[in-house]
């Protein structure tokens, strides 16, 4: 169990920042949480998190670019 207590620690690392993109970018909160917990399956939702904030952001900024033409 000793073993484990690093990858659980930070699944739950992951969980909080994942937690806390579903709440800005309006997803759902605890789905984001129980995918990111699940061991190894986790860390790769951790990877989609980060990449679809990546392109949350990307398209904000590109619809705002685009609002500012007009």
């Amino acid at each position: 169990m000793a073993g484990f207590l690093p990858l659980i620690i930070i699944q739950l690392v992951y969980a909080i920042f994942a937690a806390q993109v579903a709440k800005r970018t309006g997803r759902s909160v605890p789905l984001f949480v129980v995918l990111t917990l699940i061991p190894l399956f986790g860390a790769f939702f951790f990877i989609y998190v980060m990449w679809s904030t990546a392109l949350f952001v990307l398209d904000s900024i590109n619809e705002l670019k685009s609002a500012g033409r007009q």
